[in-house]
C-alpha cells in the first residue's frame, strides 16, 4: 500500500475518532487526582503550533490535548477549564514546568490545589542563564555557590535542607549584590513555595519525567511525520495517535505493576474486549 494511501486513511480515522472528552464520559476512568501539564512544539506548514497535554499521574493516561498557536494564558486557561468543568477531573495535585502561563492560570482556576514546579526544569534554567546569559563576570566564586544552592534546593529530600539553602543566601546579601544576582534572587524565592510543595505532600512528583516520558513516546510516531501540512490533518493524526496510546500495554516501564496494562486499564477500565480502532470511531 502507497505511503499516500496509508495517510489517506489514518486522516479518515482520525477526523472521525473521539476526543478526551467523549471517551471521559463514555469509559468514566478512575484517575489518581494528580495531573502533569506540559507542552510540545509542533510544526505545521513551517509554523510552530503548541501541543498541550494533561497525563494523569496514577495511570500515565493521557486526560486531555490541545493544538494551539500560542501558548499563553487564553489557551491554557480554556485548556484547563475543560479538565475541570467537562472531563470534571478530580484534581488533587498538580506538576509543571516553570511556564508563566501555567502558574498564572491555575493560581486562580486552581486555587487551593498544590501546585509543584518541575524541580529539573528549575535547575537547568538556572544553569543555563549562568552559562550563556549572566553578565555579571568576575564573580565566579559566588555564580557557583549560587548554582549549588538551587541544586540543593532543587534536589534535596528534606524540607529543612531546602529551609536552610535559602537562608544561606538571604545572609549573604552584600555578596550576591557585588555578583549582580539580586535578580536571580528574587526569581529564586518567587520560584521556593512551588520547588518545595512535594514537601507537604508525597504524591506530589518533584519533576515532569512522566509527562516527557509520553511525549517521547508520540514524538517517536510524530518524528516520522516530519511536520504537517494543514492544521486539521495534523489534529485529526494526533488525535488518532493519542487514542492508540491509550490501549497500548507498557512493556518497559520502571513503575511496579505498569506492565502488561495500558493507560486505560491502569484507569480502571477492562479493554481486554475492546478493539480501540473501533472504538476510537463516532457513531
Amino acid at each position: 500500500m502507497k505511503a499516500y494511501h496509508i495517510f489517506q486513511i489514518i486522516n479518515a480515522l482520525g477526523a472521525n475518532c473521539k476526543s478526551t472528552v467523549e471517551v471521559a464520559k463514555e469509559l468514566k476512568p478512575r484517575w489518581s487526582g494528580y495531573l502533569f501539564i506540559d507542552e510540545k512544539c509542533i510544526w505545521i506548514k513551517g509554523e510552530k503550533w503548541f501541543l498541550l497535554i494533561a497525563v494523569d499521574l496514577g495511570t500515565q493516561d493521557i486526560v486531555h490535548w490541545d493544538l494551539v498557536p500560542r501558548e499563553d494564558e487564553a489557551n491554557v486557561f480554556w485548556f484547563l477549564l475543560i479538565i475541570k468543568r467537562v472531563i470534571k477531573y478530580p484534581f488533587t495535585g498538580i506538576t509543571s514546568d516553570l511556564a508563566e502561563v501555567f502558574y498564572a492560570t491555575t493560581r486562580w482556576l486552581l486555587a487551593g490545589i498544590p501546585h509543584q514546579f518541575c524541580t529539573y526544569h528549575a535547575y537547568n534554567i538556572t544553569e543555563y542563564y549562568f552559562k550563556y546569559r549572566y553578565t555579571g563576570g568576575g564573580h565566579t566564586l559566588w555564580v557557583q555557590r549560587f548554582l549549588t544552592v538551587t541544586r540543593i534546593i532543587c534536589r534535596c529530600k528534606k524540607f529543612e535542607t531546602a529551609l536552610r539553602a535559602l537562608d544561606y543566601l538571604e545572609h549573604h546579601q552584600d555578596e550576591i549584590k557585588k555578583a549582580k544576582l539580586i535578580k536571580r534572587m528574587n526569581i529564586l524565592r518567587l520560584r521556593f513555595p512551588y520547588l518545595v510543595r512535594r514537601f507537604k505532600d508525597p504524591n506530589l512528583k518533584p519533576d515532569n519525567n512522566i509527562v516527557e516520558n509520553v511525549i517521547k513516546q508520540l514524538n517517536q510516531k510524530l518524528k516520522k511525520v516530519g511536520g504537517f501540512q494543514s492544521y486539521q490533518t495534523a489534529r485529526n493524526s494526533i488525535r488518532l495517535l493519542i487514542m492508540r496510546y491509550r490501549f497500548h500495554k507498557f512493556s518497559c516501564s520502571r513503575i511496579p505493576g505498569n506492565n502488561g496494562k495500558s493507560p486505560l486499564e491502569l484507569a480502571g477500565i477492562v479493554t481486554s474486549k475492546m478493539n480501540w480502532v473501533r472504538f476510537s470511531q463516532k457513531p
